[in-house]
């Protein structure tokens, strides 16, 4: 908020198809709300122009699970918080020319698995969404603001062991009651699914090494503009970019970061940040991972399933490549590219993490998929 405030109406005025806007926060902060209205307002002062702002709170569910995260008292100013931005929405200081969609992205990771892995809990964790954010927004029908139901990011908890991996197959199995039993005990005003990893299907046989490409990062679909004529390819190229500026430091001795970055990016070269001439090389080396028919990232998860199964870290059937293969397609359409786990030490744009196979290896495959393989937007029960 701070780079983007005073600088706002300049990229409005300089990019004439500028139209949309992300920004993330746990709305933990009094002034953020301020500065989030600023923006709305400066938006506001050009209602010949159309905006859509995505406005992401970053909660991980209730207090007893936030603040365990996010640090003490941060669920309770959270929502205080955003009451008041309902409040300026209920009031119409939301501009007309603005459409603000809200969404909530919680986290779970392996300590949330293991105190959510009961069926009430499971209903109380979504309840608590609906109640606290979803509901406050909706119950009004303002056209010009929406709030979706949201599954919490589970990719990628780390470190996982094989008994957490069970553990989470566990908690998918009730997931899986809780929807079908939502249909006639109406436990969600608006939640139909809550099982993780259920958004994306795939529509070639799981069982080739041809897969479909596309996905974030990578230059693919999204750029970052970065001083001296410099391209983000994703925000793991921005990620990249920060660390090796701060390794750069502590060669010279400099904590205080004193050499621009300007300076910086002009001799020292910073994976998946590149110039505009090399732009066009970096995205046809990228073809290699991202579009139809590639089979790199592919055959490297195989091999990995196959390893950790050899290791016993995930069920035995995964020895079986063919079974490797319907578990590869699967992580591959479900997850981003570049994934990491929270240590940000395995995973990669090139491979998934082994924590994510341990994750959902153990058993939660077969739950999601009904016991079949799964493409074609179908569970086919037929080997």
């Amino acid at each position: 908020m701070d780079r983007i405030y005073p600088t706002l109406r300049k990229v409005i005025e300089y990019y004439p198809f500028f139209n949309e806007m992300f920004s993330s926060t746990n709305f933990a902060y009094d002034e953020w709300l301020d500065q989030f209205m600023g923006l709305m307002n400066v938006l506001g002062e050009y209602p010949y122009r159309k905006f859509t702002y995505e406005l992401q709170l970053s909660v991980d569910g209730p207090a007893y699970i936030n603040d365990a995260n996010r640090g003490e008292g941060v669920t309770d100013r959270c929502i205080a918080n955003f009451d008041k931005l309902v409040k300026n929405i209920n009031d119409g200081k939301i501009p007309q020319n603005i459409q603000l969609n809200i969404a909530i992205k919680g986290t779970w990771d392996t300590d949330c698995i293991r105190k959510l892995n009961d069926k009430q809990k499971l209903i109380e964790f979504f309840q608590f969404y609906e109640n606290a954010y979803i509901d406050k927004i909706m119950k009004n029908k303002n056209e010009h603001v929406f709030m979706g139901t949201s599954i919490p990011n589970t990719a990628v908890p780390a470190p996982v062991t094989q008994e957490d991996g069970k553990i989470f197959a566990e908690l998918v199995s009730k997931c899986r009651e809780i929807e079908e039993e939502n249909m006639y005990e109406h436990y969600f005003k608006y939640y139909n699914c809550i099982t993780p990893f259920t958004n994306l299907s795939c529509t070639k046989d799981c069982t080739s090494y041809e897969c479909q490409g596309g996905g974030c990062g990578t230059g693919v679909f999204m750029l970052g503009f970065l001083p001296h004529n410099a391209l983000s390819l994703c925000h793991e190229g921005f990620t990249q970019l920060v660390d090796a500026y701060k390794d750069y430091a502590k060669e010279r001795n400099d904590e205080k970061l004193t050499i621009s970055i300007d300076k910086f990016l002009s001799h020292r070269f910073v994976p998946m940040c590149v110039t505009d001439d090399q732009y066009m090389e970096h995205e046809r080396k990228m073809n290699y991972y991202q579009l139809n028919n590639t089979t790199a990232r592919i055959s490297s998860t195989v091999a990995m399933i196959i390893a950790l199964a050899m290791a016993e870290e995930i069920d035995q059937k995964y020895l079986d490549e063919r079974e490797a293969l319907k578990a590869a397609h699967y992580l591959f359409m479900n997850t981003a590219f570049c994934i990491k786990n929270n240590y940000m030490v395995a995973g990669s744009f090139a491979t998934e993490c082994d924590d994510l196979c341990k994750l959902l290896l153990n058993g939660a495959l077969e739950k999601l998929t009904q016991g079949g393989y799964w493409y074609e937007n179908k569970f086919n029960q037929n080997n």
